[in-house]
């Protein structure tokens, strides 16, 4: 008789709420968002990548493939969605970018002229 194999299918979100996070988990998190801005603001994208990936196993959170998250920052509902970055969608409002995850998007994507 054979052994059959298989592999362990990691159940991590794609999505994280932060506001749905203990307190000490969120000050982590913006405390390596901001090491990671300012690695980027230098072009240390090496440690700009680094801080992602910190932050990606603080969450416990999917890998995204490019290995860069966004939050969401809608002012319609303050979602305060953490997710891939590659699925963000990007809107300005005056000179201050937003960010919206997909579900806002697609709730009630704003673009700026509201």
């Amino acid at each position: 008789m054979g052994h059959a194999v298989m592999t362990h299918t990691q159940n991590q979100p794609t999505v994280i709420h932060l506001n749905r996070l203990p307190r000490t988990t969120q000050d982590a998190y913006e405390y390596l968002m901001d090491k990671a801005d300012q690695a980027a603001d230098r072009l240390d994208l090496h440690a700009y990548a680094e801080r992602h990936n910190e932050a990606i196993q603080l969450l416990g959170i999917c890998p995204p493939d490019g290995g860069e998250l966004a939050r969401c920052t809608c002012t319609n509902c303050y979602c305060e969605a953490v997710f891939d970055a590659a699925k963000a969608r990007t809107h300005m409002n005056g000179t201050v970018e937003f960010v919206q995850c997909e579900t806002c998007a697609d709730e009630h994507r704003l673009t700026g002229d509201e």
